[in-house]
């Protein structure tokens, strides 16, 4: 290999590391939520919500939530690593977090129990590892005319 292909010719694709790197977030997610580690603070947000008088059902979660889970855990990476600079992936991350954990009150006012609570741990962590990986190894959106 030539020296002039530069110090980052061996960059990562943004899409294998948010595979591996959603997919780690999920199965941490998932077993949280299996195992029921999750259900009591679950239940106290939806005993909240009962005690505001917003109109939820308790009925459990709706069917599209695994769909959500799936889009923000690698969405949230995927974005990450396309944005070049730490202080830009932090901040973008945390904008988002606040969306997310604001989502769960609007969607109690049309009457559906949505808990973000392993949507919080899969985003978090997923984005987490997202910063920390483009942190440490040079990725495509950092390379100098790409």
């Amino acid at each position: 290999m030539p020296e002039e292909s530069g110090k980052y010719s061996n960059a990562h694709h943004p899409l294998t590391v948010a595979a591996v790197v959603g997919s780690f977030a999920m199965a941490v997610g998932l077993v949280v939520r299996v195992s029921g580690i999750s259900l009591v603070l679950e239940r106290k947000i939806l005993e909240g919500y009962l005690e505001l008088g917003f109109p939820v059902s308790g009925s459990g979660q709706p069917w599209w939530a695994v769909l959500v889970l799936l889009a923000l855990t690698y969405g949230i990476a995927l974005m990450l690593l396309g944005v070049p600079g730490f202080l830009k992936r932090l901040l973008l991350f945390l904008s988002c977090l606040v969306l997310i954990a604001s989502a769960s009150p609007v969607v109690a006012l049309w009457g559906l129990f949505w808990s973000p609570v392993v949507a919080i741990l899969c985003f978090s962590w997923s984005a987490a590892c997202a910063v920390l990986w483009a942190r440490y190894y040079p990725m495509s959106s950092e390379i100098e005319g790409s």
